[in-house]
């Protein structure tokens, strides 16, 4: 059993190298655009190390032949070549660290924004199983660590190695035999590396999804502002960010521990080096042969190696870091993207919509969200749903959208499965008036244009704002339609975000129009004058109704009632009031309610 047990766990440790092999890999990929500009950066960065550990080679002449020979000459020469060496040494660091930057900077852009785009073009069904803050966690801390990792970390391990080996192989040269201690060390050393760099990548991976849990419990947090302090959820909400941010520092001290032991164990190895030398110099045949200036020239070596070794275990607190975020930026761009495998084009201005036994479950989902749903909407008539909340009405629409995939071959338009259309050409044919209205913080104009993608006139803008009603308080506001409504339309009321969305709807002038609760948020006025707008609208559309409110929908063409995901009674306002059946139930109740 043991030995089972032990080849899992050498099994997991050469899977956990395959995939980081793989990872850097794909991250290096990235930098293939800028091999020019990290060509110039690696040979001045090159030209930086060889000069820093080099400037310790001169220390030898200068004790041997300016000090103990008492040659001024010497010294002079070493005055001007500090000089030069500090010009060079100056030039080469600026030209490395420039250049490595801008290449790190360019590198994060292009897996920021790879990843944004990504996200715009994922599936519903990606979404619904995660938390917006954690992916914005991605967008941003992720991001942020790879460039931490190819800018500062991979400059440092590249820095700090060749200057360990300069120095290495000039106390070598000058004598193997003080030097051959390192052999001795070097294994160790990285050995305490290696464990180090495993609990690293533990550590790392934990912090990064305490840090998504911070960013998820802060944008709850303040997109939902006026919630929270309506039911008094302040502190509620304080502990649980207090609780996922001192996770979160629990990690980041998990992460210190870890670095803070590496250093000192390090050096405590290499001043255990320090003291072999000592040692081993005092030894009669090796003392004899050493001059003043060699000696010093090795114990200055050796003292200057302490820096790379302990930036070379520090900095792979920052590769690791960057290496487990890398692989969670990769996992989402890994991601299927929106099925869309339709090659033709809907165009025109008539279309007809028809549903044939439409079976329909989320994912993750045990139950039925819709069951054998079979209806037409002819050309340029309108189909209203109701029902009671939960009963699939939402999700039709959601289906003819394509924002999740229904069956093959159970919604048609114009006798052709949805499917075999275009995402793109089908969106740009049906516009949309959810319930759910998304503003942004930019001007009332700018929020009724989005989605628009031909150029519209002032003039035509202000027509449709009138005809949807948003004149009525545009013109109350400072600066009309310029006016900056702010973070999803926070300085309006709920009716009058609604009749934005409205507009929108109006001004795109798709063949197909669904209206989804359009006009839940509204008073009785503003009701009536955007049902005006939407009779003239429709006279030319297919429009298919989702409604709560029965008042909105006693002139659509058809009425199909909704109850469990199955259609229990279908036809017109009058028919069904003459059934008394589901529909003459729910318009009796609101009518009381209403009454009342």
């Amino acid at each position: 059993m043991f030995n089972k047990l032990e080849a899992g766990l050498r099994n997991n440790a050469d899977n956990d190298q395959q995939q980081a092999r793989a990872t850097w890999s794909r991250l290096f990929s990235y930098f293939a655009p800028q091999k020019l500009v990290i060509t110039i950066a690696i040979i001045a960065l090159a030209l930086f190390s060889i000069v820093d550990a080099g400037m310790i080679y001169f220390v030898k002449p200068l004790v041997d032949d300016g000090l103990a020979q008492s040659n001024g000459e010497t010294l002079k020469i070493g005055a001007l070549l500090v000089v030069l060496i500090f010009i060079v040494r100056g030039i080469a660091s600026f030209v490395y660290n420039y250049g490595l930057s801008y290449v790190s900077s360019h590198i994060t852009f292009g897996i920021r924004q790879q990843a944004f785009e990504k996200l715009q073009a994922l599936p519903m069904t990606y979404f619904d199983g995660r938390s917006r803050g954690a992916l914005i966690s991605k967008l941003i801390y992720d991001t942020e660590q790879i460039s931490q990792a190819t800018s500062k970390a991979l400059v440092t391990a590249f820095r700090e190695s060749l200057i360990a080996i300069v120095l290495l192989g000039m106390m070598f040269y000058q004598s193997w035999q003080l030097s051959l201690i390192f052999v001795v060390i070097g294994p160790l050393i990285a050995f305490i590396i290696a464990k180090v760099t495993k609990r690293f990548k533990q550590v790392s991976v934990a912090l990064q999804n305490s840090m998504g849990d911070v960013t998820k419990v802060a944008e709850q947090s303040l997109s939902n502002h006026q919630e929270v302090l309506a039911y008094n959820m302040a502190e509620n909400l304080s502990k649980q960010f207090l609780k996922a941010n001192n996770k979160n520092r629990q990690q980041m001290m998990k992460l210190a521990t870890a670095s803070a032991l590496s250093n000192p164990t390090v050096q405590l190895i290499a001043s255990f080096s320090i003291a072999a030398v000592l040692l081993l110099a005092s030894s009669e045949h090796i003392i004899e042969e050493l001059t003043a200036g060699t000696f010093t020239m090795v114990l200055f070596a050796i003292g200057s190696l302490l820096r790379p070794l302990k930036q070379l275990t520090t900095v792979n607190q920052q590769l690791q870091r960057g290496i487990t975020a890398a692989l969670s930026i990769f996992e989402l761009l890994d991601q299927e993207v929106e099925h869309d495998t339709g090659d033709k084009q809907l165009t025109g201005a008539s279309f007809s919509i028809s549903v044939k036994q439409l079976n329909f479950c989320y994912e993750n989902s045990s139950q039925q969200t819709l069951t054998g749903i079979s209806a037409t909407i002819p050309a340029k008539t309108s189909v209203a749903v109701v029902g009671e909340t939960g009963s699939g009405k939402s999700t039709l629409a959601n289906l003819l959208l394509r924002l999740y995939q229904a069956p093959t071959a159970s919604i048609f338009i114009n006798n052709v499965p949805i499917e075999q259309y275009s995402l793109a050409s089908l969106r740009a044919n049906i516009a949309i008036v959810s319930q759910q209205i998304v503003l942004f913080d930019d001007t009332l104009a700018n929020n009724i244009l989005f989605g628009c993608k031909r150029n519209v006139s002032r003039t035509e803008l202000e027509v449709v704002a009138e005809k949807a009603n948003v004149m009525s308080f545009a013109n109350a506001l400072p600066y009309g339609l310029d006016s900056v409504i702010g973070e999803n339309g926070c300085l309006l009321s709920g009716g009058q975000r609604q009749r934005i969305a409205i507009a929108r709807a109006m001004l795109k002038d798709a063949p197909i129009v669904i209206l989804d609760e359009a006009t839940s948020a509204l008073d009785n006025k503003s009701e009536f004058l955007i049902q005006q707008a939407f009779m003239r609208l429709g006279a030319s559309k297919t429009m298919l109704i989702i409604a709560h409110r029965l008042s909105t929908i006693e002139k659509a063409d058809q009425i199909l009632v909704f109850n469990k995901g199955s259609i229990v009674e279908r036809g017109t306002h009058s028919q069904l009031m003459k059934n008394r059946g589901s529909y003459y139930q729910m318009h009796q109740q609101q009518f009381t309610q209403s009454e009342n």
